[in-house]
């Protein structure tokens, strides 16, 4: 969940602010006017080195790392952006995304393809396929479980994938055309719902496996919640946002019947304050902590590689990590 955060918060890179909200913003600044059937074409490299602070809860179950009070490290990774956008007139548009990157997780590679109406809702299509880096015992980042064994058994680089598909939708809601026109009043809600299905290519149908750093097996996966962005009017803290989501496995029979206790219908719960931090000139930064609801297992102090057969006795909030991207676009 952490690297999988990480790598969001490299998409909010890409810009000062969300295009959507740009559109929409108040400005005493004179506005050109484009042709809204033009074709729009942007190419973007941005290079970013991920810092990551993992509290005593988030290690708790670690092998070699059960003792410290928290963990430290920092990480470069590097994502291209092509994308596309042609209007329709004002009222519908159509855009199109071939996005790669690279991180100490692994390497991933995402085509996409959506349609905008009123700049206000999309609703697109994604296909994706990636792998990961294994660390040896330290870090098991690809692979698929033995129960048996109780353990990974890790798979190299380049030999086996995930990939999958994800229908996603975005609801933009420009809270500050209903408030005071003021540096202070400009807020913006943006709802999303995601279904997800990915599948591994080592992996058969109820085996769980983990290409990254989540347990995943073949079928489907939801997301749906909102973030709520504020444009601050301070030039090194331009903008504030509280992300809240829900996500889970939308079946249960997708996993084989020795994860029963571990409850593969639970719903994890995400909270993530964030705020946008301009560095320099070049540089662009930003803070966020990740909150979350988690399942609470009967044995409170396991090897984190047996996660999968604990028996599941109620659900927890804890803090697990606290993060910091530096970034710059070329």
């Amino acid at each position: 969940m952490v690297l999988m955060t990480a790598l969001l918060c490299v998409a909010f890179a890409f810009a000062e602010q969300p295009e959507s909200t740009r559109d929409s913003l108040p400005s005493d600044t004179p506005v050109v006017k484009t042709d809204s059937t033009s074709l729009k074409v942007t190419r973007d490299n941005v290079l970013s080195i991920v810092s990551i602070v993992l509290p005593h809860n988030s290690l708790k179950n670690s092998e070699t790392l059960h003792d410290w009070p928290f963990f430290a490290f920092a990480a470069p990774s590097w994502a291209y952006r092509f994308g596309l956008q042609q209007g329709m007139g004002k009222l519908a548009s159509l855009k199109g995304l071939a996005m790669g990157d690279v991180s100490f997780a692994g390497l991933g590679l995402r085509l996409d393809a959506a349609v905008e109406l009123l700049h206000l809702l999309e609703l697109g299509v994604g296909l994706n396929t990636g792998t990961a880096l294994n660390y040896g015992k330290t870090a098991t980042f690809m692979g698929v479980y033995d129960p048996e064994k109780r353990n990974y058994r890790q798979d190299i680089v380049f030999t086996d994938y995930v990939y999958g598909v994800c229908y996603h939708s975005t609801l933009t809601i420009p809270l500050l055309a209903f408030l005071p026109r003021s540096n202070w009043t400009k807020i913006i809600l943006k709802g999303s719902a995601e279904l997800t299905y990915s599948a591994y290519t080592g992996a058969s149908d109820r085996q769980v496996w983990k290409v990254g750093n989540s347990n995943q097996v073949n079928g489907f996966k939801y997301k749906y919640g909102g973030t709520l962005i504020y444009m601050m009017p301070f030039a090194r803290v331009p903008m504030a946002m509280l992300s809240v989501n829900a996500s889970g496995f939308k079946h249960e029979y997708d996993f084989d019947e020795v994860y029963k206790e571990y409850n593969p219908g639970f719903v994890t719960v995400h909270v993530t304050p964030m705020a946008s931090i301009k560095v320099s000139e070049n540089w662009n930064g930003m803070l966020m902590a990740t909150i979350s609801r988690e399942r609470l297992f009967e044995n409170r102090r396991y090897p984190t590689t047996e996660e999968l057969l604990q028996k599941q006795i109620g659900s927890e909030w804890d803090l697990r990590a606290v993060m910091f991207i530096l970034s710059r676009k070329f």
